[in-house]
């Protein structure tokens, strides 16, 4: 083994040919840990002996040996374990172990081909920014495209940036725009609007720019080519896609989706034979052989997740319906409002395409009916304004334009804004809005609805908690600041935050903020339904109107049953049944929770709660109800109520056919990292305690329950890291580190953590080899290793940190117990076990390392390198 002299330190090497230039010898030098080749002279090289040869000869050094050895084998494995998950890294939150899991088992399968399928809820963002990261150590991916639906350009480059500080990715067509094919070279991370880069004159362009090494569909279902005989039927989003892959364009495509079956195999093959299209034969044969899946297809089941300790994350949920009695002046204003809509729709029609327009503003007063008295109020009154060509109100402005999570806002703003329909939908529609206006007066002076949230609801919630925080949903904006306006009156303006898609990112964090402190009442619309956590402080939420979409309310239950979640989130939702259309949404419902229930209850003794919500995300995104409801004016309630069991039919079947189908595909199981040696927070801790007491530097005070250590730093590290300051607060706490202004963070990023891993592995700090004492630990020796792979074309794909133990004669690899060793400090021996004996343990761990390469052997991956850590021999006296 040789190093390169210090000032130029390459690090640990082996020559592997030689020659002379000039009269100098020059030696080619491999360097296992970066995968390169240097030739270098040979003065500037210094022969030091490896791992094996001391190992075998017994070398041990002076000092506490041990203690370095365990330091040097705990930085390997940190590091290790940080490239192979991302866990370990500048995160703003606590990855799961399924998250984790995903992350290590595609970026050990060899391929970034693959379908993340995880249930709705489960972090399929999280998952990919933690893959991304992970591949950006590794140096494995300079060029990402993310392509997503057009509203959710903006959240993805949030969330890239806020939880991994990914602050690179510039959205194509808003940051920037290329009028040149060379213009793709400035452009390394890019995120577009699915439906923008599918238009012919965009995806020229896009074809003529450098390859991607990864391109990510979000929403992949909608990437749709169905095949009809021998002929497809291909949607510009699938054909986007398809000439990436055939042009060579992207070198691997990772797709995200929940539903990528939805009752359809054609379809779902399709999007197979964009991640292989090199195994378009055997998927013709899927339904035979779907053990295919399983390096393809990965998913996770919110009934399966658990947290670090093997706790199930999800505790449970109970649903509420709180009905309001229908009084007179409600019957009274719906009859108008029915009388008003068919004339709207009827109108519509006789325009023929032109008319569509008066149709989408009848369904949006429609929507606005069911949500409030309010919120129809307030657009009925701008409609009449706008006919007799008064001057209007302002109105409320958004940014939300071209974001999903606002679609009712935007529907609101879009029928409040239009200042174009200055004439009358229809005969008489001046005259009826009238009416119209008169009833509803009337109505909001006895709204049995806000009566009933304020002062049964509300009274009933807080009567064993007056502080217990509330989360509060609406759709429209109207809606929000009616609730708004009577919370304020009850329990004072201070009491109460808006979230919604008016507001700015920064702004939007601090009403969370808020209502993390000192708020009590949360009221938001659809911009809080995807995107936020409010689990920490809140297990209480209120709908206070019903979506249309059912996914849209399995989003809102998202933002406080999740992970974190320490009581049983209750959700309770108000049910006015004073329009045809509350009554139908309230059927809806109604049938939707006992279809789940049901097929739920058919899994067997094993049922629980996270199953039911499993299947109720499963069957709300396969289900298109909006425009069944948009047509129920025109069918009465009977023919509506039938046409939602068909629908909720096909979507039961199409779910359990996926359901049978993805038995077969990767999931989290908590065995499948058994043989790993799992790296926790406890571990870097005892690794950061160590190295501090290694460089001299004082642990001055814990604090905060020992979250905190407040450290006094040597003048030589202050050097080492370019600081003045020779004192700093650190913790491996997330949340700590989130909440306490000053305090590090030490994760993998950290300086002062780069710096004890750099001075654990090199190989002046020693603790190649020890005799350490071990009382807990029967056995003979431990070595370990850095197993590496590589492609075809001698790239680094994959590597394993791995310990193996020694017993007898027998090999142990990652046994929990030394896991648990690593722990605690050690304690250096003097005994040392006979040539021979080293010799033959060491043979005996060669062949146990070479079978596990052999073993993860794949198409895409072949065995390059063992590279040897530490070996200990053991004490147990």
């Amino acid at each position: 083994m040789l190093a390169i002299d210090d000032l130029y330190s390459f690090g640990e090497g082996v020559i592997v040919q030689s020659r002379s230039a000039n009269g100098i010898t020059q030696h080619l030098v491999e360097f296992p840990e970066s995968n390169e080749r240097r030739w270098i002279p040979y003065f500037a090289l210094r022969q030091i002996k490896g791992v094996k040869h001391a190992y075998i000869v017994g070398s041990q050094s002076e000092g506490n040996v041990a203690e370095r050895l365990r330091l040097k084998t705990l930085a390997h494995a940190l590091r290790n374990w940080n490239e192979n998950t991302g866990a370990l890294s500048s995160l703003e939150f606590n990855p799961l172990p399924h998250q984790i899991h995903l992350v290590h088992r595609i970026l050990n399968s060899g391929s970034l081909n693959w379908l993340i399928a995880d249930d709705v809820g489960l972090g399929k963002t999280i998952e990919t920014g933690m893959l991304l990261y992970a591949l950006q150590q590794r140096g494995q991916a300079k060029r990402i495209l993310l392509i997503t639906p057009a509203g959710l350009t903006r959240q993805w480059q949030e969330e890239m940036y806020d939880k991994f500080r990914l602050g690179d990715f510039q959205i194509y067509g808003h940051h920037f725009q290329i009028h040149e094919p060379r213009e793709w070279k400035m452009h390394d991370h890019v995120i577009a609007s699915i439906d923008k880069l599918k238009q012919e004159s965009h995806l020229e362009l896009l074809l003529q720019a450098d390859a991607w090494d990864l391109v990510v569909f979000d929403e992949a279902h909608r990437l749709s080519r169905r095949q009809y005989g021998l002929h497809y039927d291909t949607s510009e989003r699938f054909n986007l896609a398809l000439s990436l892959r055939k042009s060579e364009k992207a070198r691997s495509i990772l797709l995200l989706t929940a539903t990528p079956h939805q009752g359809m195999q054609d379809k779902f093959i399709s999007l197979l034979e964009l991640l292989r299209p090199d195994r378009k034969n055997e998927f013709a044969l899927l339904s035979l052989k779907p053990v295919l899946l399983h390096d393809m297809v990965i998913r996770n089941y919110k009934a399966d997740v658990t947290d670090s300790e093997g706790n199930f994350v999800f505790h449970g949920k109970s649903t509420i319906a709180l009905e309001v009695p229908v009084n007179q002046q409600s019957i009274d204003f719906d009859q108008s409002l029915q009388d008003y809509l068919r004339k709207g729709y009827q109108a519509g029609k006789n325009k023929g395409y032109s008319g569509n327009a008066i149709g989408f503003v009848m369904t949006v007063y429609r929507k606005l009916a069911a949500s409030s008295v309010a919120a129809i109020r307030r657009a009925l009154y701008r409609r009449l304004s706008r006919l007799e060509n008064d001057v209007l109100d302002e109105i409320i402005q958004s940014n939300f334009v071209e974001d999903e999570r606002f679609q009712g806002e935007l529907e609101e703003f879009t029928v409040s804004s239009n200042q174009d329909n200055r004439e009358e939908f229809f005969d008489g529609e001046i005259e009826l809005l009238k009416l119209l206006i008169t009833r509803v007066e009337q109505l909001i002076n006895h709204d049995d609805k806000l009566s009933r949230f304020m002062d049964t609801l509300l009274k009933q919630l807080l009567q064993d908690n007056p502080n217990e925080k509330i989360l509060i949903f609406s759709e429209y904006r109207a809606t929000q600041e009616y609730i708004k306006e009577a919370i304020t009156a009850q329990f004072g303006e201070d009491k109460v935050v808006l979230l919604h898609g008016g507001l700015s990112h920064d702004e939007r964090r601090d009403v969370i903020g808020q209502f993390d402190n000192d708020a009590q009442f949360l009221i938001s619309t659809e911009a809080g339904g995807e995107g936020i956590n409010l689990q920490r402080h809140c297990h209480i939420m209120v709908n206070y109107d019903l979506p249309w979409n059912p996914m849209r309310l399995v989003q809102r239950i998202g933002r406080l049953y999740r992970y974190g979640q320490q009581k049983k989130v209750v959700v309770l939702n108000v049910n006015s049944p004073g329009t045809v259309d509350e009554q139908i949404i309230a059927l809806m419902y109604q049938r939707i929770e006992q279809v789940v229930s049901d097929m739920a209850a058919v899994q067997g003794d094993e049922f629980n709660e996270a199953l039911k919500d499993d299947i109720l995300g499963e069957v709300s995104n396969l289900l298109d109800l909006e425009e069944i409801l948009e047509q129920a004016s025109a069918g009465g309630i009977e023919r509506t109520e039938e046409r939602i069991k068909e629908a909720l039919e096909r979507a039961k079947n199409a779910t359990n056919l996926q359901r049978d189908l993805f038995k077969y595909v990767s999931r989290y199981n908590p065995e499948d990292l058994a043989s790993e040696l799992v790296i926790t927070t406890a571990h870097q801790l005892t690794f950061i305690e160590g190295m501090c007491k290694q460089l001299n530097i004082e642990i001055v005070k814990r604090i905060h329950d020992d979250k905190v250590l407040q450290l006094k730093m040597p003048e030589k590290v202050m050097n080492e890291l370019g600081t003045r300051s020779s004192t700093l607060d650190i913790t491996v706490d997330r949340d700590m580190a989130r909440s306490r202004k000053n305090t590090v963070m030490m994760d993998m990023n950290a300086s002062l953590m780069q710096l004890f891993i750099r001075t654990a592995c090199s190989f002046s700090f020693g603790g190649k080899t020890a005799s350490v004492c071990a009382r807990d630990l029967s056995g003979n020796s431990f070595i370990t290793a850095n197993l590496r792979w590589q492609d075809i074309y001698g790239r680094r794909m994959k590597q394993d940190f791995a310990a193996f133990f020694i017993q007898g004669n027998r090999v142990y690899q990652n046994p929990k117990v030394l896991g648990d060793w690593l722990l605690e400090e050690a304690e250096t021996s003097s005994i040392i076990p006979t040539k021979d004996s080293n010799e033959h343990w060491f043979q005996l761990v060669e062949r146990e390392a070479q079978k596990v390469l052999n073993d993860s052997t794949e198409i895409n991956v072949i065995p390059d390198h063992v590279d040897w850590v530490s070996g200990a021999w053991l004490n147990n006296e």
